[in-house]
C-alpha cells in the first residue's frame, strides 16, 4: 500500500469528517461545522441586545463618560510632548469616545430614559439662595453673543479721551524719563 493510500483512508474514516455533519441532537437550533468551530444558526440568547432600565443606562452613561475622561486626558497629555502618530491616535480616540457619549444621549428614545438622564447629569439642585434672599427672578440677564463690545476694561477717563492726539509715548529719550520721575539714571560699571 502506497502513502498516498492511506491519507485517502485516513480522511474517509477520520473524525474530522465526522464533526463536518450536523447534529441531530435537539438543543434549539440546527448547528453546523465550519473550520472545525462549532456554529449556531440561532442567535446565542446571552448577546441578544437588554432591555434598558433605568440602572442600565446610568451604568451605560458612566462608562462611555468614564472613556471619554481617559480618552480625553491622554490626548492632552501627549499634546506638545509626542510623535504626530502617537497624537493622532490619541485625538482619534478622544473624538471617538465623545463622539460615542453623544450618541448614546441621542439615541434616548423614550420620555423615561431621557429624564433618568437628566437626572444624573443635573443631580444638584441650583443655587437660589440669593434670588430668593432677595426677591428676585431666578432668570439671568440675556447675553448676546453677536455684534461689536465695549471694552470692559477701560475707564471712563480713557473712554473720553482722544488718543490720536497724544504725542507722550512716540517723542522723548530716556533723560527726559529720568528727569520727569525724578530719579537719576542707572550707572554701568565696566
Amino acid at each position: 500500500m502506497s502513502d498516498t493510500g492511506n491519507k485517502d483512508n485516513r480522511r474517509s474514516g477520520d473524525s474530522r469528517n465526522q464533526r463536518n455533519k450536523p447534529s441531530n441532537k435537539k438543543s434549539g437550533g440546527k448547528r453546523y461545522y465550519r473550520g472545525g468551530k462549532r456554529h449556531s444558526s440561532s442567535q446565542n440568547r446571552n448577546r441578544r441586545p437588554k432591555s434598558l432600565t433605568p440602572s442600565r443606562i446610568l451604568q451605560k452613561y458612566d462608562n462611555l463618560l468614564e472613556q471619554y475622561l481617559i480618552a480625553r486626558r491622554k490626548f492632552f497629555e501627549l499634546f506638545g510632548r509626542a510623535n504626530p502618530k502617537q497624537l493622532g491616535k490619541a485625538d482619534q480616540n478622544y473624538k471617538m469616545a465623545l463622539e460615542a457619549l453623544r450618541k448614546f444621549e441621542a439615541n434616548l428614545k423614550e420620555d423615561w430614559q431621557i429624564e433618568v438622564l437628566k437626572q444624573k447629569i443635573n443631580s444638584n439642585p441650583e443655587d437660589r439662595q440669593f434670588t430668593s434672599e432677595h426677591n428676585l427672578e431666578p432668570k439671568g440677564d440675556e447675553v448676546s453673543f453677536v455684534g461689536e463690545f465695549e471694552d470692559p476694561h477701560l475707564l471712563d477717563t480713557q473712554k473720553s479721551h482722544s488718543w490720536a492726539e497724544d504725542s507722550d509715548e512716540t517723542s522723548g529719550s530716556m533723560e527726559d524719563y529720568y528727569a520727569y520721575k525724578g530719579i537719576s539714571p542707572p550707572t554701568t560699571t565696566n
